[in-house]
């Protein structure tokens, strides 16, 4: 398991842009006591964990099915994670982590400074390592991502879960950092800029009666709140939905901060000010100062997401059906070609095959 130093956030002015990207996230609140026990088809060509000894992988090589990849090795990520308001309280006997209803990952390569966003569903089903308590024992389940937060012993541990797991998806790409904040921070980042301008993309009456689709309106940070992270019961349900609406958010935002830092340029200081102790991270002022250094010198290349099918089902074992998101193979390997510049590098025998081959 990579290990980070866990540090709790008091970072330099420069934390306050990076810490925007954090405000498009959304909820779908999974029971606590989940089932260990949870099962589900693999992701293509994913192996047994036995068969891990038959391969060695270079410092800048993923496996991905039964393939082995080079990746540009020049690229660093960060992983920007938004919780929801699940899990154990500082009063319970025991620590259960929250959902990580949104899990944005920034890509900036460091030769040319560009940089782009991948944006990964929520209920993405892969293979979610089950830290325990102690930090140290692993066990694997096929589950919904967002369940990666729940384990570990604290908060620091759930975030190195979750990264654990969104590096396990994309085949081992390393992942320098990561950056957390909870979902009811929303309202205050808002209130921060002042409101972001939108047009309602969906009908979200049924959250709140003032979204009414099609029109163009500043949101107030209860607004703000109710269309970053409404799901249930508005438009279609789908978590895809909410994700459109999250990138719209965030480019409005983003315009907002930009306005904001012209008119003052102590604005992005004020602003992380205002939520240097609402977030988790183990990044320190000096690496996020550089990594807005980078972007700032950059192009953006847009946000990524993968293309699959969703449904519901019933891998947590609670008895309750959750939704569920395939991930198309052909689109994973195009995004991750896109973002990675990969090169086939040779197959992985399976496992089997190579116990064939010694037996003849």
């Amino acid at each position: 398991m990579r290990r980070f130093e866990k540090t709790k956030v008091f970072i330099t002015v420069g934390g306050a842009v990076l810490a925007i990207i954090l405000l498009f996230f959304g909820i779908n609140i999974i029971e606590d006591k989940m089932d260990q026990r949870a099962y589900a088809e693999n992701f293509d060509e994913d192996e047994d964990d036995e068969e891990e000894d038959y391969y060695e992988l270079a410092e800048d090589e993923i496996k991905i099915g039964s393939t082995i990849y080079k990746f540009d090795s020049s690229s660093k990520n960060y992983l920007i994670i938004g919780t929801d308001k699940s899990g154990s309280t500082e009063d319970d006997n025991e620590y259960h982590g929250k959902m990580a209803d949104f899990l944005l990952l920034v890509t900036i390569n460091r030769l040319d400074n560009n940089y782009a966003f991948l944006q990964i569903d929520r209920d993405t089903v892969t293979e979610v390592p089950m830290m325990t308590a102690d930090g140290t024992a692993y066990a694997k389940a096929t589950q919904q991502i967002c369940t990666a937060h729940y384990y570990g012993g604290n908060e620091e541990e759930s975030c190195e879960n979750t990264v654990d797991a969104v590096s396990l998806m994309l085949g081992g790409i390393p992942i320098e950092g990561y950056y957390s904040l909870n979902m009811e921070q929303i309202p205050k980042l808002n209130h921060i800029v002042g409101g972001v301008t939108v047009t309602v993309s969906s009908d979200l009456t049924a959250a709140d009666p003032t979204l009414i689709e099609g029109e163009t309106i500043t949101l107030s940070d209860e607004q703000a709140y109710n269309y970053v992270h409404s799901r249930m019961n508005v438009a279609d349900g789908s978590n895809q939905d909410r994700m459109r609406r999250q990138h719209e958010y965030m480019d409005g935002y983003l315009q907002k901060i930009i306005d904001n830092t012209k008119a003052n340029p102590n604005f992005p200081n004020v602003a992380f000010k205002e939520m240097m102790d609402c977030a988790q991270t183990n990044m320190s002022g000096n690496d996020i100062s550089k990594i807005l250094n980078r972007i700032s010198q950059g192009e953006n290349l847009g946000i990524k997401t993968f293309e699959g099918a969703h449904k519901l089902g019933m891998l947590l074992g609670d008895g309750i059906e959750h939704q569920e998101f395939y991930i198309d193979y052909d689109s994973f390997l195009n995004v991750m070609t896109e973002l990675y510049k990969l090169e086939e590098v040779r197959s992985v025998p399976q496992a089997e095959e190579e116990e064939s081959e010694e037996e003849e």
